[in-house]
């Protein structure tokens, strides 16, 4: 009796195929700084904690497989390989003119003449491409699998990740004093980092929301904790750098990276089956849209009264000094007053009306990081206008909580419907969050004496930039999967953040002597524009 082998399926070959060729381009990537990328040494020895980082997602998905969980080894793979892209092309950057590059974990310029690249520089650029290719397969093995997601399975916490983990990945690494080491994000570096960063910074958000939208547990799983583990990579270096490294300091951005890789792997607990009768019974969906229309209503009215009212007092014999910082209080309660009222009228204005809340913050914070800077004089104290500018804070932040919880029973009372966006939508809405990223991280207004407030900066009005980018990046990654209308107002709404963002130059551009427009004007410009199309977008069938 002839007995015929029982066929093999491919997708567990293929699969180890894939496990083997990323712990391959894994170790290329982590012998490289033990190797030398150039003749010039690191700024501190880094190699122990590359190479570990290096080595951890295919370690993920070798145990993954090694219990046989296949489909959780092939998610992990993922995040990897793409933002190997990116990464690829920033070492290139370092094969290429290393003079250019600021990577003092891997090589520290002492001089102007420019280091030789050695064959670490290849080996990661070999790895880089491995783990490509590793993650190409890996996609291969995940084919369509049917819907069995806990109903349990949180979709905000992931996207919420990964945007602040694509906000701190578009910021500054590292604040340096040293002219050889520039401290600057992906939009102040050469030609490839640029490309790289961005494409990485991209990427966060996009990988949070596909690995959290996984059809199963397992998938799900692999793909927030591979991402998780190639977001702790990218924090972590150049958190050791500014601790170790002499003239270079620390910045937020890995910081907001590492709490969201954190938020990533975090496990999520299960509720409770039996919630009893201790259940928060909300107010419906009307009465919330009346309160929070109503703070929104006494929020642009306190912002209204601030702009209009002095935001400091001088000494008796002094002129009073012009409030450039709290005109953009205007344009903030303008939107913020007419949404309110909108609100008040249509429920479907709901989703406009909690982004464009960032307004407030945004125009607020800048005002009030004026009114600190002039109060360090002690003849110089604040103003009326400071505490209606408080009250503003308070009623807006009250008002988005409110409109929050509207959206929440909503959903609940309607149910959540996914439809796939087309193409034209994602490449209009990614782009619009790329201007919108350089809109706020940039300066509108140059001049020779004004400092300009970045959003990553530790200024007081620097955190109302940062709210006002992360509202506008969460509208568009939610607007994706979100109901056509509803996508569209959350689109509407990061419009109107963008467009009074970039009122701040037309009105405060006279507080300096030969001011200029600066990159964030045009990018604000160009980012209201491309939600408004994909607003557009979002309502075509």
């Amino acid at each position: 009796m002839i007995r015929t082998a029982e066929p093999v399926s491919p997708t567990p070959t293929r699969l180890r195929a894939a496990v083997g060729v990323a712990v391959l381009g894994s170790a290329l990537t982590a012998a490289a700084p033990a190797v030398g990328v150039v003749d010039a040494p690191p700024a501190f020895t880094a190699w122990p904690l590359l190479a570990l980082l290096a080595l951890l997602p295919a370690a993920l998905a070798v145990v993954f497989l090694s219990r046989g969980q296949e489909l959780t080894a092939a998610a992990a793979l993922v995040a990897p390989a793409v933002f190997a892209v990116g990464r690829l092309l920033n070492d290139l950057q370092v094969a290429v003119n290393p003079v250019a590059a600021s990577r003092p974990e891997l090589f520290r310029p002492v001089d102007l003449a420019a280091p030789s690249p050695t064959a670490g520089a290849w080996l990661l650029v070999a790895g880089h491409v491995l783990v490509i290719a590793a993650g190409a397969l890996a996609v291969a093995t995940l084919g369509a699998e049917p819907d069995v997601r806990s109903e349990h399975a949180t979709f905000f916490v992931p996207a919420t990740a990964g945007i602040v983990a694509g906000i701190g990945l578009f910021a500054a690494p590292f604040t340096s004093t040293d002219a050889l080491i520039p401290g600057r994000g992906p939009f102040e570096s050469p030609t490839l980092p640029m490309a790289g960063g961005l494409l990485v910074t991209l990427a966060a958000p996009a990988l949070a929301v596909l690995a959290a939208s996984a059809t199963t547990n397992e998938a799900r799983r692999g793909g927030l904790l591979g991402l998780a583990a190639v977001l702790l990579a990218l924090a972590l270096p150049p958190i050791a750098t500014g601790l170790a490294a002499d003239r270079v300091g620390l910045a937020v951005g890995p910081f907001l990276v590492l709490a969201a890789a954190v938020a990533l792997a975090w496990p999520q607990p299960a509720p409770k089956a039996d919630s009893g009768p201790h259940d928060v019974v909300l107010p419906g969906t009307r009465r919330l849209h009346v309160i929070a229309a109503v703070l929104g209503l006494v929020a642009a009215a306190s912002a209204a009264v601030s702009a209009s009212t002095a935001q400091l007092v001088l000494p008796a014999g002094f002129p009073p000094p012009t409030d450039y910082a709290a005109r953009l209080l205007w344009p903030a309660a303008v939107v913020t007053a007419v949404l309110a009222a909108a609100l008040l009228a249509k429920a479907s204005v709901r989703p406009a009306f909690t982004v464009a809340a960032a307004t407030i913050p945004m125009a607020a914070l800048a005002a009030l990081d004026a009114v600190f800077a002039a109060t360090r004089i002690n003849t110089v104290q604040p103003g009326t206008g400071v505490w209606f500018t408080v009250l503003a804070l308070v009623a807006i932040a009250a008002a988005a909580v409110t409109a929050a919880l509207a959206g929440a029973v909503e959903r609940d009372e309607t149910g959540t419907v996914r439809a796939q966006p087309p193409l034209p939508l994602i490449a209009t809405t990614l782009l619009a969050v790329l201007f919108a990223l350089g809109a706020f991280g940039l300066p509108v207004l140059r001049a020779p004496d004004y400092v300009p407030i970045g959003a990553f900066g530790l200024r007081v009005g620097s955190w109302g930039l940062l709210l006002a980018l992360v509202a506008v990046v969460a509208a568009a990654v939610i607007a994706l999967n979100a109901r056509p209308g509803r996508g569209a107002a959350l689109l509407l709404g990061a419009a109107a953040v963008t467009g009074v963002r970039a009122l701040e130059y037309p009105l405060t551009a006279a507080r300096a002597a030969e001011a200029a427009p600066g990159p964030a004007l045009w990018l604000a410009a160009s980012a209201t524009g491309a939600f408004l199309i994909a607003a557009a977008l979002r309502t075509a069938r």
